[in-house]
Parts: structure tokens; sequence; C-alpha cells
């Protein structure tokens, strides 16, 4: 058995994420994640429509998604590969102890700051566009301007980013293609150039960090690569603001690698079910509360112990 903890992005929110640990977190997390950020987590995890305010959601998500990280831990679970989708890549690193709890809670306060800045300042959006093959967006893309591809998620499950009204052509096109096109209910277009007045900030906030490399191996979401040293993963997350999540890549790593096992660590179980989706042989599991943690480690601690990996 080898297992993967992969971590959620913005858009896993979920209503009352933060309040299912305020009995459950010996370790303080909340509270210093709530300090960082300046704001009370228990208070906006519990508010709706709290995941479209980006400058509180990314706190909010990170702590719920390191509670839920810590409550594994003391139960048992080892690991072998973290990784992280978007904001879940600074929840891995945190893991991977990259940086310490609080330090990694003040890069992501200012990360949620700064791209909500950003987001002020260009206005744009995301959209998922399903059901049509990587190369068909790709070329829809770099016909209409104004687009990147930002999240390659999965087989058939492609989310771009850009100007509203290059989305709005974007919808159009894919619909005479047979495709169908979700707007996404983000405050603007993440990973891409939108988001360059926040690249700054937060390499600002890492270099006033003491910064250690991973001890599990952390997986780049930007680069699909493992990283080991603690300048390779700031790089990567810094990288991050402005590149595309290479998603279905890094879960086919995951796989090349020997993963058998993966759990998502946090709140929406989005991560899980794109899992499903693009290496159906892994057995997936959710720890978003307490209840699911427990039988995540009911299943998991205590089995057969990590086997070598294969080469890649």
């Amino acid at each position: 058995m080898r297992i993967a903890a992969v971590f959620p992005g913005q858009g896993s929110f979920a209503l009352g994420c933060t309040q299912a640990w305020l009995d459950d977190d010996p370790d303080g997390v909340l509270d210093a994640v709530g300090r960082a950020s300046g704001f009370d987590l228990i208070e906006a995890g519990d508010s709706v429509g709290i995941g479209r305010d980006t400058a509180r959601a990314q706190p909010v998500i990170f702590a719920a998604s390191l509670a839920a990280w810590r409550a594994l831990r003391r139960g048992g679970l080892d690991v072998d590969l973290v990784a992280g989708h978007s904001l879940g890549e600074y929840s891995a690193a945190a893991a991977a102890e990259v940086l310490p709890i609080d330090a990694a809670a003040r890069v992501v306060a200012v990360r949620g700051t700064s791209t909500a800045a950003a987001c002020r300042l260009r206005a744009g959006g995301m959209a998922a566009v399903i059901r049509l093959a990587a190369a068909e967006v790709e070329e829809l893309v770099d016909r209409i301007g104004g687009l990147v591809l930002a999240n390659d998620n999965a087989p058939g499950q492609i989310v771009v980013s850009g100007d509203s009204d290059a989305l709005e052509l974007l919808r159009n096109e894919v619909d005479e293609l047979g495709g169908r096109i979700v707007m996404l209910d983000v405050e603007g277009a993440f990973h891409s150039p939108a988001m360059a007045s926040a690249v700054a900030a937060v390499r600002d906030a890492f270099a006033k960090e003491a910064v250690a490399d991973p001890v599990v191996p952390l997986v780049s979401a930007s680069r699909a690569r493992i990283v080991r040293t603690a300048s390779d993963a700031v790089s990567s997350l810094v990288d991050g603001i402005l590149g595309a999540v290479r998603w279905r890549d890094v879960q086919l790593l995951l796989e090349r690698k020997g993963i058998t096992d993966l759990v998502e660590v946090g709140p929406g179980r989005v991560l899980a079910g794109i899992a499903k989706r693009t290496v159906p042989s892994l057995r997936v599991h959710t720890a978003d509360v307490p209840e699911a943690v427990a039988g995540v480690l009911e299943r998991l601690v205590g089995a057969a112990g990590p086997t070598p990996a294969p080469s890649v």
C-alpha cells in the first residue's frame, strides 16, 4: 500500500468547514490561522457565499484542510506523497513541513488578499469546459484570444480563465462543438496573467519566513513533478499563481509512483471525484470532517506498509 494525501483549492469551500473542527483541534490550527488572517474563521466558514470572497475563503479552506491533516497524523497516518490543487498546494507544503502552520498561514493570508486585489484590478472569470478533448479546448483558447488554460483537471474537464467577453465567445464555440461550459462562481481569472500583481506580494511573504526542505515528497501542481528542496517548493508555489494547474498530470504521476490509496484532506470532496475519473484503479478516501477522518484511519492505519515505488 502506498498513500498520497491531496489538498483542495478554493473551489472546494463547504459551508461549516471550520465549525466542524472547533471541538477537535488540539494542535490549535484554527487559532494559528485565524491570528495570521485577522478575522474569525468560524464565522467566515459559516457564511453563505464566502467561497467567492477570495481574501477570506483561502485561509478558511487552508485551516479546515490542516485541521483534518493534523487529525490524520495524530491517528498515525503516514503518507508517501502530498500534493495540492491551486491553494491546496500551500496546504500540501505545510503538511510536508516546508513551513510551520503559523508561517504558512501568514503566506496564505497574503495570497488571499493579493489575489483578491488582482481580481479588482482586472475583471474576469473562469469556466469549466466539459465533454471536449484537451486539444479542442486548446485550439479554441488560441483562436479566441484573451483566454488561458487554467486547470487541466481530468479527461473531459478543462478550466479556462480570461476576460468576460472572451469567455462568452468560448461558450458559443463550445456549444457548437457539442460540449458544455459551466461558469465558475469565483471572483476573477485565477491562474492567468490577471493575477500578475499578486506575485511579488506572495514572493515577499515567503522571504520573511524560514522555509525547509519537504519531509514528505511534495508534488508541484504547476510542474507535475516532485520538488525536494525548500527553494524549489517556494518557486513552484509562487509560479503557480500564474501557471496552470496540471492536475491530470499530477494524478498520473501518483499512479506511476505506485500510489494505491488517495486521501483528499479538507472540504468539498471535489478531488476525490476527479481522481475516480482519471485513475480508476485508485482507492479514494475523503477526510473533510472528524467522523470521516476516523473512517480513513480505520481503513488505512495498520494496513500493509509502503512498498518501493516503481521508477518513472
